[in-house]
This record gives C-alpha cells, sequence and structure tokens, in this order.
C-alpha cells in the first residue's frame, strides 16, 4: 500500500541532469524556483574502483544535497543567525540496471525534486536506506514510494523504534517546517541483517551508536571504497552536538575511528556544505568539531561565548544557527 501526500509543483530548469550513462559524468546542478538543489557526481573509476572478484561492473554514485531551508519558530538563543535547517544529502549508489537510495531528506518539495532527479538516472530503484531516525532523513519516503511503488525501505530495528518513539513530535516538526512536510509520513520497515547487496555487490551496515541521535548507521561499499557516512560526519557543515554529553562524544570519535579505519576514497555526510567534495577528509574534520566543542564547553563560561568561540574556530561552516549547539529548547543551559 502506497501513502499518499501532497504534492507541490516545483517551477524551473526540468532538463535532464544526465542521460543514462555508459560512463558517468562530471557534476550536475538543477535548480528551481522552490529550492535550488546542488548535485555531486562521483564517477569512481580508474582508481576509485576495485571490482569484485567475478568482475562484476563496479558502481557509481551521485549525491544530491537539499540547501539550508528557513524554519518557522524563534531562536532558542538570542544570538546567530535566523532559524534554519542545515543542507541535508541524499546518495544514490548505481550500476548498470538497478540502484539504492540513501536517505530521502523531509520535505515535500525536497522529495520531489529527488524523485524526478533519481528518475533520470534511468535505474530500478531497488532500496532504499534510512541512515538513522532524525525526521530530516526519512520524512520524504511517501513521496519516494509514490514515485517508486517497487522499492523496499529499510532502516535498522534501533533506527526504526526511534522514529516510533518520535512519533509525538511530528506535529510540532510540521510547524516548525512551515507545513512543508508530507501529509503522510511513511516508515521504513526494521531490517535485522548486517548487508544487502546491488548487482553483486555488498553493502555493509555499520551501527554506530549514538552520534548525533542514538542508532546512526553508515553504509559501507567495500567494492568502491564508499562510505555514506549518515550524520556520522558533517562536512563543513555546523554539527548538531546540542544533545551530547562527553560520553556521546567519545562514543562518535570512536565512530569515525572505524570509518577512517575502513580507508575509504569517498565519504558521503549526511550533511554537507553544497558544493563541498566527498572526500575522508571529512572524517577528520568532524572529529576535530567534536573535540573542540568538548573542550571549549568546559572553558567557557556562557552560551554566548561558547558559541563565539566556535564561530571563530570555524567561519567558513555552513549554518551556524544556535540550536545546534544547544538544541531547540528555549531555555538558557549556562
Amino acid at each position: 500500500m502506497t501513502p499518499s501526500a501532497e504534492q507541490l509543483r516545483i517551477e524551473g530548469d526540468h532538463r535532464p541532469l544526465t542521460q543514462r550513462p555508459t560512463s558517468v559524468g562530471a557534476q550536475n546542478i538543477e535548480r528551481a524556483s522552490a529550492t535550488s538543489l546542488s548535485v555531486t557526481n562521483v564517477a569512481l573509476g580508474s582508481g576509485h574502483e576495485k571490482e569484485p572478484s567475478d568482475m562484476t561492473p563496479p558502481l557509481s554514485i551521485n549525491v544530491f544535497t537539499a540547501p539550508e531551508k528557513a524554519l518557522v519558530g524563534e531562536r532558542p538563543r538570542p544570538f546567530g543567525p535566523p532559524l534554519a535547517f542545515d543542507p541535508g544529502t541524499s546518495t544514490l549508489i548505481f550500476g548498470e540496471n538497478d540502484a539504492v537510495l540513501v536517505d530521502t531528506l523531509s520535505t515535500v518539495a525536497e522529495a520531489e525534486a529527488l524523485a524526478r532527479w533519481v528518475a533520470l538516472h534511468h535505474r530500478n530503484l531497488t532500496t532504499i536506506y534510512i541512515t538513522h531516525g532524525h525526521i530530516d532523513h526519512f520524512a520524504g519516503l511517501s513521496v519516494l514510494l509514490k514515485q517508486f511503488p517497487d522499492a523496499r525501505a529499510i532502516a535498522t530495528p534501533e533506527s526504526v523504534d526511534l522514529i516510533r518513539k518520535d512519533r509525538p513530535q511530528w506535529d510540532y516538526f510540521r510547524k516548525l517546517f512551515g507545513g512543508q512536510l508530507p501529509a503522510s509520513i511513511t516508515l521504513p520497515e526494521p531490517y535485522d541483517e548486517s548487508s544487502f547487496t546491488l548487482e553483486g555487490h555488498e553493502l555493509r551496515i555499520i551501527e554506530q551508536g549514538r552520534t548525533d541521535a542514538v542508532g546512526t548507521t553508515s553504509l559501507h561499499v567495500p567494492s568502491i571504497d564508499l562510505i555514506v557516512a549518515g550524520d556520522v560526519v558533517y562536512n563543513q557543515c555546523h554539527m548538531y552536538v546540542g544533545d551530547t554529553t562527553p560520553e556521546s562524544r567519545a562514543n562518535w570519535i570512536a565512530a569515525l575511528d572505524r570509518l577512517a579505519a575502513l580507508n575509504p576514497k569517498t565519504v558521503v555526510a549526511g550533511h554537507k556544505k553544497p558544493g563541498a567534495p566527498d572526500t575522508p577528509a571529512a572524517i577528520e574534520q568532524t572529529k576535530r568539531y567534536l573535540t573542540d566543542f568538548g573542550r571549549l564547553q568546559e572553558s567557557t563560561s556562557s552560551d554566548q561565548e561558547l558559541y563565539d568561540a566556535m564561530t571563530e574556530l570555524y567561519p567558513d561552516w555552513v549554518s551556524h544557527q544556535a540550536w545546534l549547539m544547544f538544541t531547540l529548547n528555549p531555555t538558557p543551559g549556562r
């Protein structure tokens, strides 16, 4: 059964980003009046591919980045930019015939644009994998399943448990996003295996525990040295550390070390600065941000001082909204 969802039309340049390729081209960009969307194309060849022993044709990826979007509400602290949500990514991993999509964004406009973009690849979308239970990674699922009803939507049981637990907050998020979330929000089905396949290639689920949420995961594709990190990795984008503790940040750093030990060539962050390259450098940058935040949280005497110190350290990172450091709770912490 496919759930219904309100349909929003996006007017703009709808020329194909790519035709069905025999080899993948360079970076593509789709622009629409409702939202500007950045697409990074990674052609995994000549050093970026490692074919399985049976010589299965290699996979390729494209990364879709939806930009920062305004939210409705007051800032939780009287400093920083107006309330907004940071840029998010969806990753399409595809072979000659089939494809897997990782995460589905949040608003109807984003999800519809994402669905059109996926369709332009002319692949059979077999699986939609949700990396964790935060609403900005799965709210668009109903829109994608309407376009691709034969796709199987999956997430780990712990991620699905978090989605169910947070269901009472959906009305709050609908207001926060100004009515832009789909009318019907669909849950992925629990998937308790440690991997799945795409055209003979193994896609391994790495359970990471608590990072910016409980039960976060990353996806590792060894044959092409790819990690789709989910929110374990941020890329030149201020991080959601408002809910963290010294213990959870230590676990987060350990999760990053696990990713680095895999020696990936391509690392896609769950949130990134549009246009930032999908390189392993983002792993170390994420670790440094967590370390700096923990150190400054101890050494500063007020939220304003902590915010200003992080601004000075990371002046070029996008989405410097105060809620990412202090949550959406309007009560000052110090």
